[in-house]
């Protein structure tokens, strides 16, 4: 029996129960105590799982591939998982202790893990992955991780140590995420889109990648998806997109936020039994197509059935604030996180086929959130111009995102600047009428605001379409 690791479960358990009796929502604190006492304790559990463990990393839809990792594969396996979104190492200690006995034992025998881009060196050196899931690479909160070239390199020394017995899946879109290939041993998997245009307006892109990380060289795009991500080469050196294992065509954005695609994997149609080849799935947006792309990518690596997969795509609904639709007050919300520009002008793109929006923006600078807030300024909210029909703002940045809205072209009074969310939330919701829908727009820290809002205001009743 090891000693050192039952007292530090114990010790975890304890903070766990303590939490819940005050009614804290410190996910992470039962790990961060633990792990003093047993600093090996994630990779003791870990190996304890029969199936091994997956690894989710990127800067945008981390949250919601895992998630959907799970419910696919849980059909299959028994499943433990930061689902939470507690994505560092002390939030994985804390799954593992909640769901392990005194000993150590779990019921569950497959692990997937969500993990923030600066802690998957240190993931990756705590856990043993049958699986590492690689999605993209963006600029987001520079105060806490610095340029993305510097996360890149970190994962590149975390992954030279693995290989033999573990498969890496990347974007193959991102020609920052595709090159961290050459720097490992195992197989590798690539997911990607092959659509040479897309049914959604063009707006400006802001790319992290420009030039080619082999030799320098200027990147040539023959089509550009999303900020750097596209089908491209490097016409100096022999670096191009790596041709998808698994990819998407046929993509069609609707305007209720809902989305069909069809999938291929390795050259076949996924569904070929079915009459309908299309899958439908109630996510919005380019990014959820990459995120459907990597969760499929890791359940065929793990033989999942097709009919399952299938389903639970079907069937599927986002962690709160990823997107999410409520009912309050008879009155109609739905609610996107944005973050950082790529992510932000993705969601933009999806609104911009609306009319008439009442919008509430939120921009919080909290810890969470990234102090520099800068990155309003590469977010083209100029595609919504002749959209909106009331836009508020809120947060504790609410000035400088009202500043770049009215620099967008937007009316924007400052009666329509609230500093407070809860007031913002309900003062929005008071000024709309029962046939429209306002459209929440806030970073991490204040999606957090907005939720305990809404239940206050009684919007308990969360629904997918």
């Amino acid at each position: 029996m090891d000693l050192r690791l039952s007292l530090a479960i114990i010790m975890g358990k304890i903070i766990s129960f303590l939490n819940k009796l005050t009614g804290s929502g410190a996910t992470a604190a039962p790990g961060l105590y633990a792990l003093k006492i047993d600093p090996h304790l994630v990779k003791k559990l870990t190996k304890k799982l029969r199936y091994g463990n997956i690894i989710i990393s990127g800067t945008n839809g981390k949250t919601t591939t895992a998630r959907l990792t799970s419910d696919i594969v849980s059909t299959k396996f028994r499943v433990v998982h930061n689902r939470q979104g507690s994505n560092l190492l002390r939030g994985i200690a804390s799954t593992l202790i909640s769901s392990s006995s005194l000993t150590g034992q779990n019921p569950a025998n497959l692990g997937i893990w969500e993990v923030d881009e600066a802690t998957l060196p240190q993931a990756l050196e705590n856990i043993e992955p049958q699986i590492i899931a690689l999605l993209n690479l963006f600029r987001d909160q520079l105060d806490r991780y610095g340029e993305v070239d510097s996360i890149r390199k970190k994962w590149q020394t975390g992954l030279l140590s693995h290989g033999r017995g573990t498969t890496l899946i990347l974007n193959a879109d991102d020609p920052g995420i595709s090159y961290l290939g050459k720097f490992f041993k195992g197989k590798i998997t690539y997911f990607g889109i092959g659509e040479k245009k897309l049914n959604l307006p063009e707006i400006s892109q802001v790319a992290d990648v420009k030039h080619c990380l082999n030799c320098g060289q200027k990147l040539n795009y023959s089509t550009t998806l999303s900020s750097h991500l596209g089908h491209y080469t490097c016409p100096k050196c022999r670096f191009k997109r790596p041709k998808p294992d698994i990819s998407a065509s046929n993509l069609k954005f609707n305007s209720n936020f809902s989305t069909s695609i069809k999938l291929t994997v390795n050259g076949q149609l996924l569904f070929e039994r079915y009459r309908d080849l299309t899958v439908n799935y109630s996510l919005p947006g380019l990014y959820n197509v990459y995120n459907v792309l990597a969760a499929v990518a890791i359940a065929d690596q793990l033989k999942i059935d097709h009919t399952k997969i299938r389903q639970n795509l079907e069937s599927f609904s986002a962690a709160f604030g990823r997107f999410q639709k409520v009912t309050i007050q008879g009155k109609s919300a739905a609610i996107f996180l944005i973050k950082n520009p790529t992510g932000a002008n993705e969601v933009l793109r999806i609104l911009s086929q609306k009319q008439n929006m009442s919008i509430l923006a939120i921009l919080n600078d909290k810890i969470a959130d990234g102090r520099d807030v800068s990155w309003i300024w590469d977010t083209n909210w100029e595609i919504l111009t002749t959209k909106i029909k009331r836009i508020s703002v809120s947060g504790t940045r609410a000035w400088d995102l009202a500043t770049r809205i009215k620099y967008a072209g937007m009316k924007m009074s400052k009666n329509n600047v609230y500093e407070n969310i809860d007031y913002s939330i309900t003062k929005s919701i008071g000024n709309l009428s029962t046939i429209d829908t306002l459209i929440i727009l806030p970073t991490y820290t204040a999606m957090l605001e907005v939720q305990k809002s809404l239940a206050r205001l009684g919007g308990q009743k969360w629904h997918k379409d």
